[in-house]
């Protein structure tokens, strides 16, 4: 079964029956703000420790950031070293948007 020609979003239905459909992201912007969370990432993985504690982040933020300071310190792990960014950027992206808001302002990225 091939996929279908026009695929629609519909959107939720909430309890009187009203549709509400849901916005579509651009991918361009999508990816915008990938890379800009990932420079983030990065820009707090060469922070040091006394800049880092000021500032407010989870406690899965600052491990996996702990983490990358571990492969970054044992050598040239350059794919390691590349999947911790990235697995930083994803626990980036659970925080609240104001923090990572002042998280932008803080780092200047």
């Amino acid at each position: 079964m091939g996929k279908k020609k026009f695929q629609w979003s519909r959107g939720e239905e909430d309890s009187e029956g009203q549709i509400h459909f849901t916005e579509r992201v651009n991918r361009k912007e999508a990816a915008r703000a990938n890379d800009r969370i990932f420079s983030l990432g990065k820009s707090l993985v060469a922070l040091k420790a006394d800049q880092l504690d000021p500032l407010p982040l989870s406690d899965d933020v600052r491990e996996a950031i702990a983490q990358a300071r571990r492969l970054r310190a044992r050598g040239g792990v350059r794919s390691a070293m590349r999947r911790q960014l990235l697995f930083v950027a994803g626990a980036l992206r659970n925080e609240d948007e104001e923090a990572l808001e002042a998280l932008f302002d803080a780092t200047g990225t």
